[in-house]
């Protein structure tokens, strides 16, 4: 089988130098060239029936812009038409080479400024104080702080879809947290009373709970799970929640929840259940604490629950690993928005 050909070897290393194929076979055509140059028409001949004449202009517009050609003087032969002739390779290298060595001192200013400081988020993680969240969040976050809960991610977006709001968003880290190391904490505030807006309410609703499917589904490497409704009560308040549910025997294979995985193994060994959980769980329910019950319960999960709390033109969406830790993040909004519970 023949090797390449001398003009397929050249081609190809104008690609290695960051031109797609296209672009280094109409360089290497003005190259081949040389100070004679060529018009449009002249490639457009050339490369028919491969190239279409506008995307040979816009090709020559793009090595104009990385200083592969130039526009030279109008053809001899046909007046007024412009001519484009290829600058020296050399100077093309040259040019791409400064440019590389501009990056790499880029770079290398960036480790240095920065390469300390990700190193110790990669070892400690990262985490915000209270004075670096907007004002509007303080006060929500304040009492978890105080309860050694961390700020461990902050956010804050401007979005305009169907309704427009803006979100902060904080995942928070719980010291009662077993097996997921974040919470959220979602604060969306609308121009409009959402809570008393019915129509718009569940619509939001659904699009937050279709948006959470994508979220887990990208987040996690769990094959099979459910998003189950299920009403939530805070104090004396019902609130629209769901829980995610996930099937025991997928969350074997799972590195994403390798935390939940070593808790169930170690509750497997020690009551010498094994793989074969179904057959045994309704048997220990009754010899076992709160939280094996939710394990053990037809071999399956709650991996985290979620609330979503309206309350005139704010709206707080909340997830967490059990209904303690949710209640934890509830009671602070009850009091700051003047919510009435438990005869307070």
């Amino acid at each position: 089988m023949p090797g390449i050909t001398k003009e397929e070897e050249f081609i190809q290393a104008l690609e290695k130098s960051g031109l797609n194929y296209n672009e280094s076979s109409v360089y290497f055509a003005l190259i081949k060239l040389g100070q004679k140059g060529a018009t449009v028409f002249d490639l457009d001949h050339h490369f028919t029936p491969f190239l279409k004449r506008t995307t040979i202009y816009s090709i020559l517009r793009k090595l104009i812009k990385l200083g592969c050609v130039r526009e030279g003087d109008q053809s001899k032969e046909t007046k007024k038409v412009t001519l484009f002739i290829a600058n020296k390779p050399e100077e093309y290298f040259d040019k791409i080479i400064s440019e590389k060595e501009k990056e790499i001192d880029k770079l290398q200013k960036l480790k240095e400024k920065y390469s300390d400081f990700f190193n110790i988020i990669y070892q400690e993680g990262m985490e915000y104080t209270l004075d670096e969240v907007d004002d509007l969040i303080q006060p929500y976050l304040k009492p978890l702080v105080e309860k050694g809960w961390k700020i461990t991610s902050y956010l804050v977006k401007k979005e305009v879809p169907l309704f427009e709001y803006t979100v902060y968003e904080c995942m928070l880290y719980s010291p009662k947290s077993k097996f997921l190391k974040e919470n959220s904490f979602h604060l969306f505030l609308f121009e409009n009373d959402i809570e008393n807006d019915t129509t718009s309410l569940q619509f939001f609703i659904k699009g937050l709970k279709n948006k959470t499917h994508e979220v887990v589904s990208y987040f996690s490497d769990i094959q099979e799970y459910k998003l189950e409704d299920k009403k939530m009560k805070f104090f004396n308040k019902t609130y629209p929640g769901f829980n995610l549910k996930v099937k025991l025997e997928d969350l074997k294979n799972s590195k994403f929840f390798d935390e939940v995985i070593k808790g169930i193994r170690s509750y497997w060994k020690k009551r010498d259940i094994g793989g074969h959980l179904a057959k045994e769980s309704k048997h220990l329910q009754e010899s076992i604490e709160i939280n094996e019950k939710e394990i053990l319960l037809n071999d399956s999960l709650d991996i985290w629950k979620a609330v979503i709390i309206p309350i005139k033109n704010k709206l707080f969406f909340l997830w967490a690993e059990s209904y303690d830790i949710l209640k934890e993040m509830v009671e602070p909004i009850f009091i700051i928005e003047k919510v009435p519970f438990n005869g307070k």
